[in-house]
């Protein structure tokens, strides 16, 4: 018989997917378990009631929940997702946490209630998932494994398209993806090569009309919002990725990983996660200045391209997720399933 697994999505929301999002997406497709999924379906302003509401619902899910399952994985530090894990796991069942991303300080709401969901996570979880073996430092006593994500390698690969744009980017538009300093790298590329082209992908948060504001309407910039798997086609249109994620928020995001799949050779500041999987078709940068350069002076990137579709075809979600379901049991396997433990017992 299976093993019956339960995926809580409870903090996704409309318009977007987030790294987490696809994470557990590929989880559900990957794993060779019987996995269902839970998730609160409301979407609405004032944020702070909806959020409330997704964690209310979820509690009550996880408290009423009538189906038994062996493993809950709830698929994010958030709270709608974390309050209802830890309360599966005082009903008896295993429980492994994802959490990817370090809060910010400046997005209090989050800051602070990480703040509960990581306690809860190192009292209580059996097994946490982290994005990168660089943040095992924060769970030094748990079990844990690392996923970044995953590419589709049958949407990827190099391709003879015409190269449209110049560069391409691709995330939330948010301070901590480096909204800003790709919007500061854009100013000297334009101010040096004025028919230089961005693909920019990707919305939410401060919004595209954030960026618009700060460098104008006439800017070379062509704005793809939210993009399903046609992004791929950008990429392969493309001739570098842009990472322009800041060192302080460094966590080694998919996106430019995916562009890498499609031949497009990654630019990015000098990150700590970046240089812990050696990658290959990567060219790291100090400064703005010399990011900008780059972009400009693109003999330097032109025998990258298969280093890059190499390096990067590493990352498939099947692969990845097939690796973590495997170390999941190989670190949890010796606990007894639901229905044969004294729930009593469950977080001693």
């Amino acid at each position: 018989m299976k093993e019956r697994v339960l995926i809580i999505a409870n903090a996704r929301f409309k318009g977007g997917s987030s790294g987490s999002d696809k994470i557990y997406e590929s989880f559900e497709k990957y794993w060779p378990a019987s996995v269902s999924k839970h998730s609160v379906d409301c979407d609405y302003r004032p944020f702070f009631l909806c959020y409330l509401q997704r964690i209310i619902v979820g509690c009550i899910m996880a408290l009423a929940e009538p189906k038994h399952y062996d493993t809950v994985y709830s698929s994010s530090d958030f709270l709608p997702d974390c309050l209802s894990g830890f309360l599966f796991k005082l009903r008896g069942y295993r429980w492994v946490a994802g959490y990817y991303l370090e809060a910010p300080k400046k997005n209090k709401i989050h800051y602070w209630s990480q703040k509960i969901s990581k306690w809860l996570i190192n009292k209580f979880s059996d097994m946490v998932i982290v994005t990168n073996p660089t943040m095992f430092r924060l769970f030094p006593d748990k079990k844990k494994t690392w996923i970044n994500g995953g590419i589709d390698l049958e949407l990827a690969g190099i391709s003879e398209e015409k190269k449209l744009f110049d560069a391409v980017w691709c995330g939330r538009i948010h301070y901590t993806k480096g909204i800003d300093e790709l919007c500061d790298v854009w100013i000297k590329v334009k101010s040096k090569n004025p028919r230089a082209t961005l693909a920019l992908i990707g919305d939410g948060d401060m919004g595209i009309g954030y960026i618009k504001k700060r460098l104008g309407f006439t800017n070379g910039v062509h704005y793809f919002g939210f993009m399903g798997n046609e992004r791929y086609s950008i990429y392969k249109m493309s001739k570098l990725v842009l990472y322009t994620t800041p060192i302080q928020y460094d966590h080694f995001s998919m996106a430019p990983v995916e562009a890498m799949a499609c031949g497009c050779p990654c630019v990015s500041f000098n990150l700590e996660t970046a240089k812990s999987f050696n990658p290959t078709g990567w060219i790291i940068c100090n400064t703005i200045d010399k990011m900008a350069e780059i972009v400009n002076y693109h003999p330097i990137i032109r025998n990258l391209n298969e280093d890059a579709f190499t390096w990067a075809s590493k990352f498939n979600y099947k692969d990845e997720a097939i690796r973590v379901y495997k170390e999941i049991h190989e670190n949890i396997n010796n606990r007894s399933l639901r229905g044969t433990r004294d729930s009593s017992k469950a977080i001693a």
